[in-house]
């Protein structure tokens, strides 16, 4: 099962990979069972499936900007939202929404800074984590936007 530290935001999915603000890319240091998505200009994206974190299963997409790990998105696989597709309401995302920022609020022993029906965020030292209910894309999706660091 993958962890995320709370205090370093340093996401562990197994013994050889970990997501780590500022780690070098790929191309560097390989993503165990990570699959290339995307590279434009200076970002590059990773995707890694059937991540099991905080007891569900996550699709992770790491992305990187200029060789560095600049973000990470959780799309909740196993959740309702996302089992019943284009069949899900509004209602649907919204409590799966809920439901997700209460257990990170739990793991991260801290309150959401901001709440409203589309998004609660997080605010730590290494940078922010917003839950979103995409009412577009009909899914329920956590990202990680890590702080720049002063002078990189």
């Amino acid at each position: 099962m993958a962890t995320l530290d709370f205090s370093t935001g340093t996401l562990t999915i197994n013994a050889s990979t970990s997501l780590l603000h500022r780690r070098s890319s790929p191309d560097d240091l390989p993503l165990t069972g990570a699959t290339e998505l995307a590279k434009y200009g200076e970002w590059e994206s990773y995707g890694i499936k059937n991540v099991k974190v905080w007891g569900r299963t996550f699709g992770v997409t790491a992305r990187y900007r200029s060789q560095k790990l600049a973000m990470v998105d959780f799309v909740w696989l196993d959740g309702v939202a996302r089992k019943t597709d284009w069949s899900a309401t509004e209602d649907d995302l919204v409590k799966e929404k809920k439901t997700l920022s209460k257990m990170i609020a739990s793991e991260a022993q801290q309150p959401c800074v901001s709440s409203t029906i589309g998004a609660d965020t997080f605010v730590f030292k290494w940078g922010t984590l917003t839950v979103r209910a995409d009412l577009r894309s009909m899914v329920v999706m956590t990202s990680i936007a890590y702080a720049a660091l002063e002078k990189e």
